[in-house]
């Protein structure tokens, strides 16, 4: 979802008609920096979750994934210093920004990597206190996709927070649904989850309206000409997503964040697609 969401501060942009070439080089930078900063924060959270033993040989994480850090397949030592490599190249990249577009920048890259490392990290946990949902929107909805606009425009307003709202309650909605899956493992190590906190019932019915919320408001954003009606073709998820919740209700399976996070995935896909079919279209009017 970090491509999804840095594009779409992309399309944005573009239809600006302040982006050439170079900005186009600025945005591969951003993807690597971001994608580098989104490596270590999931490899943070494993580290914790190992820690705090969230995660055990018999959690479902364990069962649909490799978890190599769990199975004993790579050293805690040499994995922590993966996690540095990737925050340095993060680091590096938002240092580079910060020179060329100024200070504006630091606010961006220091909200983005303390809300990925506090996560599941001490001493913050915000996982464990019922925010990680909160903290995952915030990194993946409004800081990635206005910072990406900001790097490539120079320009700070409301648009692009607008526009990254559906994908920000998309991830947040990823990580509920693994959360909703472990209630019981998750209550067992200790840690008080949004899942936990609303239990099973209520956690169906908040994914199923969290899920038609983000159909509501891009149409929104369509009739606010923050997106284009081509933007629409989006809704070709709705039987998918329509799918997903009647076999939630049945049961939550194991891989109920993956497949949550395929939809994400196909949803802003097809949102980006949109847009940037009306970008084409519009270069030959």
């Amino acid at each position: 979802m970090t491509i999804v969401a840095t594009t779409v501060g992309l399309t944005l942009a573009v239809r600006t008609g302040l982006t050439g070439l170079y900005d186009l080089i600025l945005f591969l930078l951003v993807l690597a920096g971001l994608i580098s900063l989104h490596a270590a924060a999931n490899m943070v959270n494993d580290l914790y979750d190992v820690k705090h033993e969230v995660d055990k040989p018999s959690s479902p994480t364990a069962r649909y994934r490799r978890h190599y850090i769990l199975i004993g397949e790579i050293k805690v030592t040499a994995f922590m210093l993966e996690i540095l490599f990737f925050y340095a190249v993060a680091i590096s990249i938002a240092a580079y920004f910060v020179i060329i577009r100024g200070w504006v920048v630091l606010f961006f890259a220091l909200a983005g990597a303390f809300l990925t490392y506090a996560y599941t990290a001490d001493p913050f946990k915000l996982k464990h206190l019922a925010l990680g949902e909160i903290s995952v929107f915030l990194a993946w909805g409004p800081l990635m996709t206005t910072g990406t606009y900001y790097v490539l425009t120079g320009i700070l307003e409301w648009l692009p927070v607008y526009a990254s709202i559906p994908i920000g309650l998309f991830v947040a909605l990823v990580l509920f649904a693994n959360n909703m899956r472990d209630i019981e493992y998750d209550r067992a190590a200790g840690i008080k989850t949004l899942a936990i906190v609303l239990g099973h019932r209520r956690s169906l019915a908040f994914y199923k309206y969290t899920l038609i919320s983000i159909y509501v408001f891009l149409g929104l954003l369509v009739v606010l000409k923050v997106f284009s009606a081509y933007a629409l073709i989006a809704y070709l998820t709705i039987p998918k997503a329509a799918k997903i919740v009647r076999m939630f209700y049945e049961r939550i399976p194991e891989a109920a964040d993956p497949i949550t996070a395929q939809l994400s995935f196909n949803f802003g896909s097809l949102l980006i697609l949109g847009e940037a079919l009306n970008l084409l279209l519009k270069s030959f009017i």
